[in-house]
């Protein structure tokens, strides 16, 4: 019988900088099966699916996508609490963390099909940091 390692599930850490001058909180998000269900039940949308990324509101989505991935480490964390700490200021960042460990590899390999894209001449259809690289196209 053949075996299946497993390695723990992948994870970061946001240090959260006070304001008032205490000690920053850290909080870490980790992407689980229960957390992806967690987010689906509240947004309505399959974020296991790419093209489900490009829909995602900035005010109503993010937040409970950040909420969703505190789930495993960070349970006590409410969403009206995540809603007043982030601002636009951090989403980019953050979106791109998050994005990377829910789907390893794929932000890279479209930031490489859109360079040779360059290098060629060629254009792809697809637009965004989230788009799905294998779904693009390019002609010369």
């Amino acid at each position: 019988m053949n075996e299946l390692k497993m390695r723990v599930t992948p994870h970061f850490t946001i240090i959260l900088d006070s304001e008032d001058g205490t000690e920053p909180r850290q909080w870490k998000l980790c992407y689980t099966y229960k957390a992806i269900a967690r987010i689906e039940a509240t947004i309505n949308k399959d974020i296991k699916k790419i093209a489900d990324w490009q829909s995602l509101s900035s005010g109503k989505d993010f937040p409970v996508l950040v909420w969703g991935g505190l789930n495993k480490f960070n349970p006590e964390v409410t969403l009206d609490e995540v809603i007043d700490i982030l601002n636009p200021e951090v989403q980019r960042g953050l979106s791109d963390a998050i994005f990377e460990l829910m789907f390893p590899g794929v932000a890279a390999a479209y930031a490489k099909l859109l360079e040779d894209n360059k290098k060629t001449g060629a254009t792809g259809t697809a637009a965004g940091a989230t788009a799905d690289p294998l779904e693009v196209t390019t002609t010369a």
